[in-house]
């Protein structure tokens, strides 16, 4: 356990710490030096390092190859995992997993490569199906001689949240839908380490925290009594609107990018209450149309408020006092402050398009009812603060157009 000053302020996550809530979290610049002193502990000597193609060629990646030979971790690299990860790249994961005699995995990247990462950990020395890891069912139990594999979750992108927990976003590639695995016992450590995000581009630093600002406001709608999660989330939607537009403007500013890392953290955190209609909607969009799932979240955050109305002005007057919109909520309903509030800080400060048909084309009415009906019967969306019907979804997609 590391010890560690007490700390706030803005350069409070520039101090290196180490948390056990919800998993074991190592925080601050440079931690990823101690991924091989935790994966020793265990026992683990050769960890297969799951990514995607295009952060497999990145000089930091290289370097953190290097850093792990250098501790004497014989490493396998397994780069395959597409922007929205496919059953298909699990199962060529698990098959490299075996083939490469490895004990472990480390995921590194964005959501997709944790998802993809956390998937192959949960089925390459288990003895089950991904199909039978399902997230919204009781983890099965393992049969005799299965185990759930070592897994550490290096997130590159502040957004997704993924690295907080087992549960993992796939496409069910044969009836193109998203589905979510899952097992309570999977052992996770995160790293959250802010330089290995200081290349990330503008528009994905816009795109990844738009997600993570998406999962603290559906979180803390979610009509579930759980304190505990809404207070992070409240925390989570601080960190997120003083420190990504800092991270967007200036992508080298090492404090701002340590903040988003920790808010991603939190964000994800506070969905263990669920989630909402935008993400009941925006994966089924991702896996039909293949589209960046935080800026389809970004896209169509304001329209599911409008739609929401006024029925969530107790919630949302509780998120803009956290926000400093109390002066705002003078003279109007607190739902058209957060509505106003989220269209300034996402089209205005991150610069998103307003519009789905700027992402994606839908040719048809049909095609639109059919994307309806997806996102009805998505679990995800089940927890909305109120169930959307698929009517309700259409209304939403024809507005968002």
């Amino acid at each position: 356990m590391r010890c560690f000053r007490l700390l706030r302020g803005p350069t409070a996550a520039l101090s290196p710490t180490e948390w056990s809530f919800p998993v074991r979290t190592l925080v601050g610049p440079t931690s990823r030096g101690d991924i091989p002193a935790v994966l020793a502990e265990g026992g683990c000597k050769r960890p297969m390092v799951v990514t995607d193609k295009g952060l497999a060629s990145q000089e930091f990646f290289q370097a953190f190859l290097e850093d792990l030979r250098r501790s004497d971790m014989q490493i396998a690299l397994f780069s395959e995992v597409n922007p929205n990860p496919l059953d298909t790249d699990v199962q060529r994961g698990v098959e490299h997993y075996k083939a490469s005699g490895s004990d472990s995995i480390i995921c590194v990247g964005g959501g997709s490569a944790l998802d993809g990462g956390k998937c192959i950990a949960m089925v390459a020395e288990s003895g089950l199906s991904l199909e039978a890891m399902d997230y919204w069912s009781a983890s099965p139990d393992l049969p005799s001689g299965g185990r759930l594999v070592q897994c550490i979750t290096m997130p590159t992108t502040a957004g997704t949240g993924a690295e907080m927990n087992s549960g993992s976003m796939y496409t069910d590639s044969r009836q193109k839908i998203k589905r979510c695995a899952g097992h309570t016992g999977l052992p996770l450590v995160a790293v959250l380490d802010a330089e290995v995000t200081l290349g990330l581009p503008k528009t994905l630093t816009a795109w990844t925290g738009a997600d993570a600002l998406v999962h603290a406001i559906e979180a803390f709608f979610v009509p579930t009594y759980h304190p505990m999660c809404d207070g992070i989330a409240l925390q989570a939607l601080q960190k997120i609107a003083v420190n990504l537009p800092r991270a967007v403007a200036n992508g080298s500013d090492l404090a701002a990018r340590s903040e988003m890392l920790v808010a991603s953290a939190l964000a994800g955190v506070s969905f263990q209450k669920g989630l909402g209609a935008v993400h009941g909607l925006s994966e089924p969009i991702g896996a039909v149309y293949d589209s960046h799932h935080g800026l389809t979240n970004g896209i169509l955050l304001p329209y599911v408020l409008r739609e929401l109305g006024t029925a969530t002005d107790d919630r949302c007057a509780e998120i803009c006092r956290a926000l400093g919109l109390t002066s705002a909520l003078q003279g109007q309903a607190p739902s058209t402050t957060l509505v106003d509030w989220t269209e300034d800080f996402l089209l205005r400060q991150l610069q998103l398009p307003a519009k789905l048909g700027e992402l994606i084309e839908l040719s048809s009415d049909s095609a639109v009812e059919e994307l309806a009906l997806k996102a009805e019967s998505n679990p995800t969306g089940f927890t909305n603060f109120r169930r959307f019907s698929a009517a309700d979804y259409a209304r939403v997609i024809r507005k968002a157009l």
